[in-house]
């Protein structure tokens, strides 16, 4: 099942100490059944331009591949698991390591949650620690 969707993003992560977030709402499209699907949407603000597939596999695991304007990323988050990952920005190219703590998604026939939790370290240093939740209903 393919459709036009709207989601809702709330991003929260902490560096040193310091919380924030970012809140997005945004026309996307949905793809797949309720264990493997592909949530693709395109970014706003300073990453206008780029195009976002989050694809869930066995409702376990996320792949978040960014693409467009200089940016190229694949963050693989597999729940329990820590993950080396390509990030490519205008300012350069690195390897991220991912730790997701939990990955869990009630998105049903397109409509639901999907939210997981990670951490991101350079040189086995932590960066930032992350949650992002995902609300998806129809359009």
């Amino acid at each position: 099942m393919k459709k036009d969707v709207i989601i809702e993003l709330v991003d929260r992560h902490e560096v040193d100490g310091e919380s924030e977030g970012t809140k997005i709402v945004s026309v996307a499209t949905f793809e797949g059944d309720e264990n493997d699907y592909t949530i693709k949407y395109c970014e706003t603000g300073e990453l206008d331009g780029c195009e976002v597939s989050l694809n869930v596999k066995d409702k376990n695991a996320v792949i978040m591949t960014r693409s467009g304007r200089s940016f190229a990323t694949q963050l693989i988050m597999e729940q329990g698991k820590r993950h080396n990952c390509f990030y490519s920005t205008p300012a350069g190219e690195l390897m991220l390591g991912v730790y997701t703590k939990n990955v869990h998604s009630t998105v049903c026939e397109g409509e639901g949650v999907l939210k997981f939790s990670y951490t991101l370290d350079f040189n086995s240093d932590l960066v930032s620690e992350n949650e992002l939740t995902i609300t998806v209903k129809n359009a």
